[in-house]
């Protein structure tokens, strides 16, 4: 792995080059966010933007040339590309993980805002988007139940995909340049109190409220808090010694027990669940 980003780091072309080359493979557009994301982290806000604006004028280029709308697809690309963009920057600037994810649930925050202020009926929106891609009786239940609460999944797996991409690229930066330094921070992940409570708030009022504005920013909000539950699990892990493949039900069980696992963190942030959990193992 080393090698691939040292090549990528090089200079300007490579990380435009992968950042294309991985967008037009299927499956593999988040890596090209997470490369813009360690060229931003490591040169800067200047020399990310070049290459992020190089690159969408080559995807614009490219879809143009397969008779695809270039302003379409390579909007979609920037949906993605500039909350990365924007992550990175801060995460450069400050220093600090815990601020960057707050500032990463900002902007899911405003986008959500937006969204519903543009979109008068969001749940027709996505009625009308979903048409077709079911068939039968229960194709339509299944569109009657989905599109009240499309735009909060939507907004979340945007954000999965940003904060993921950032995430990998802080990484892939500690690999290159800081050994070890991307699980100490990591590992160290603890959100302010609080907006743990203004999370429990939230999740407690979506409760009652049921689909809408205030139910999508709950699934929001529960997902930062999942992300720190998934840091005390790596960081009693290390602590503990487990083997890596210990976190894997830990993942796979995440989208089953999403809000358990935000709970964990609003709980974590309050009474340190990770250094109780280390002391009971004598650590």
């Amino acid at each position: 792995m080393k090698p691939v980003l040292a090549f990528i780091m090089q200079g300007r072309w490579q990380p435009l080059l992968v950042m294309v080359a991985a967008t037009l493979l299927p499956l593999l557009a988040w890596l090209g966010g997470a490369v813009l994301a360690l060229v931003t982290l490591r040169r800067g806000a200047a020399e990310g933007g070049l290459v992020m604006a190089g690159a969408a004028l080559a995807m614009g280029t490219a879809f143009a040339a397969m008779g695809v709308n270039p302003m379409v697809s390579v909007g979609g690309l920037l949906e993605y590309w500039l909350p990365v963009f924007v992550l990175a920057v801060v995460l450069r600037a400050t220093v600090s993980l815990p601020l960057t994810v707050l500032v990463s649930a900002g902007l899911g925050g405003v986008a959500l805002a937006v969204w519903y202020a543009v979109v008068q009926d969001p749940a027709a929106f996505w009625a009308r988007s979903l048409d077709g891609m079911f068939e039968g009786e229960e194709g339509v239940d299944l569109i009657r139940s989905l599109s009240p609460v499309m735009s909060g999944f939507w907004i979340l797996g945007l954000w999965t995909l940003s904060l993921g991409s950032l995430l990998l690229a802080r990484w892939w930066q500690a690999v290159l340049y800081n050994p070890g330094g991307f699980r100490e921070e990591f590992h160290g992940l603890r959100l302010d109190w609080r907006f743990a409570a203004a999370t429990l708030v939230v999740m407690l009022l979506a409760t009652f409220t049921g689909p809408g504005l205030v139910y999508d920013l709950s699934l929001l909000v529960s997902g930062v808090f999942a992300v720190q539950a998934l840091a005390v699990a790596h960081c009693v892990a290390h602590a503990r010694g487990w083997h890596w493949m210990m976190l894997v039900p830990v993942y796979g069980l995440m989208p089953f027990l999403f809000k358990l696992y935000a709970l964990l963190g609003i709980l974590d942030t309050w009474f340190d669940l990770r250094q109780r959990l280390i002391r009971e193992n004598g650590g």
